[in-house]
Formats: C-alpha cells, sequence, structure tokens
C-alpha cells in the first residue's frame, strides 16, 4: 500500500473536477432556499422583539434593528460564500497533511509483503497466497476510505448553503454546527491516515515483530510482514471513527 500524498490533499476540484462542477451546481440551486430560510428567521426573530418590547410598553428601537440587520448580513454573507467556506477547511487540513509529508518523508514507505525464506513449495504458496490478499485488502482498504472521505466532502459542500442558513435559529444552531464538526472531521481524515502511516511504519519494527521474525524459523519473516499487513488494515478501518470522536461528532 502506498499513501498518495497528491490525492490525498487534492482539493474538490482538482480530485474530481466533474464531481465539483456538479456539487457547485446543487449549492447554487439551494442557496435560494438558504436565503429564504434566512429572512423567515430574521421575521421571526423581529416578531418576537416586538412582542417582548409591547409587553413592555415599548417600540422597536433603532439599535434593535441595527444589531439584527448586521447579525443577518453576516448571515448572509455564510451562505454566499458557504462553497469557499467547505473549500477552505479543506485546504488548511491539507496544508497540515503536506507538513507532515515533508518534515517525515522517509516514514512513507509503502507496504509490501515479503516472504523471506521459506522453505517448501507448498509453504511458498501459501505464505504468498495470504500475504499477496493481505496487501491487496490493505489496497483496497485504503482506496475505499480516500473515496468515501470525499464523498462525504462532496455532499456536505452540496447543502452548505442550506445549512448554515439554520445557525440563526437557536433552536437549529446545532444543525450548522455539526455540519461544520462532521466536514471538518472527514477532511481531517486526511491528517489521521498520514499519522497512521509515520506511526504505523515505526511501530512495526519494534522488538515485538522482531522476535516474531527470529523465533518462527524460515517462517518468521513471512508471518511478521503478514502481520505488519494485518496491523495497517485494522488501524485504517479506525480512522474514520477516530477523526470523528475527536472532533466530537
Amino acid at each position: 500500500m502506498n499513501l498518495d500524498i497528491r490525492e490525498l490533499t487534492s482539493s474538490l476540484s482538482s480530485y474530481s473536477s466533474a464531481t465539483n462542477q456538479a456539487v457547485n451546481i446543487m449549492a447554487d440551486a439551494v442557496r435560494p432556499i438558504g436565503y429564504i430560510l434566512l429572512g423567515l428567521f430574521f421575521w421571526f426573530e423581529m416578531a418576537s422583539w416586538l412582542q417582548m418590547v409591547k409587553s413592555r410598553g415599548g417600540s422597536l428601537t433603532q439599535k434593535i434593528w441595527l444589531e439584527a440587520l448586521m447579525k443577518y448580513l453576516f448571515a448572509f454573507i455564510m451562505i454566499s460564500a458557504s462553497s469557499q467556506i467547505c473549500d477552505a477547511i479543506l485546504e488548511l487540513l491539507n496544508i497540515i497533511v503536506k507538513v507532515i509529508a515533508h518534515v517525515v518523508p522517509s516514514q512513507l514507505d509503502k507496504y509490501q509483503y515479503a516472504q523471506g525464506t521459506v522453505k517448501g513449495w507448498f509453504e511458498k504458496l501459501i505464505f504468498g497466497l495470504v500475504g499477496g490478499l493481505t496487501e491487496f485488502i490493505a489496497n483496497i482498504i485504503l482506496g475505499i476510505i480516500i473515496f468515501l472521505r470525499y464523498l462525504d466532502l462532496y455532499m456536505l459542500k452540496a447543502l452548505a448553503p442550506l445549512l448554515v442558513a439554520f445557525f440563526m435559529m437557536d433552536s437549529l444552531r446545532s444543525v450548522t454546527i455539526n455540519f461544520l464538526k462532521y466536514f471538518a472531521a472527514s477532511a481531517f481524515i486526511g491528517v489521521i491516515l498520514i499519522v497512521v502511516s509515520v506511526v504505523y511504519s515505526g511501530l512495526v519494527t519494534t522488538d515485538m515483530l522482531k522476535v516474531v521474525a527470529g523465533s518462527s524459523g524460515s517462517w518468521g519473516t513471512a508471518f511478521a510482514s503478514i502481520a505488519k499487513g494485518v496491523i495497517y488494515i485494522f488501524t485504517l478501518v479506525g480512522t474514520s471513527r477516530k477523526a470523528k470522536q475527536l472532533l466530537g461528532v
């Protein structure tokens, strides 16, 4: 398995330009709905203010109107720039990945099954099949994780103008917060993957695996190599969950 840094740090437009174009079209389509929701929330808030001040024998002041208009103007800008905000979050986390890759490039070696000095054609066949299957599964899982990461990012970017609008309603504010956290968590998977690759490269050379290789005779290298692949597979499977846990999703 080889962690392709260029693929891992691709922007949404460079990973799949056609998909990103379709996502932008969808975002533009739902953006007017976001504006409508924003207008409704503004009306609800001002009606609430009016009811409150009337109960006290007063009226809406210029200060109340100005504060509300400034707040909703900011929300209007956020809805208009929601796609750019998503791209900026992804780019920020991609920069972190690139920094780590630049600092420790030697730790990003790819995993390949090593058969070692296994004797006998039958043993070589069995170990070769198991080792090759382990390497194949690891590559497939890595590819699926990266694909699903971008799938989530595209989906969330398409719905961003709609979900950002909910921030202005107190009872629905958690929708926007969860959206931003989920998008950041999906982008953060890239950081987790490269950290896992660096840590994995160091841990698989520990005495534990050296003992396995040294205490199993001619099969030691093959056993250790398969063990490394299995460890990596289990680690990869947990990357998405770990990213979401760290960001509280």
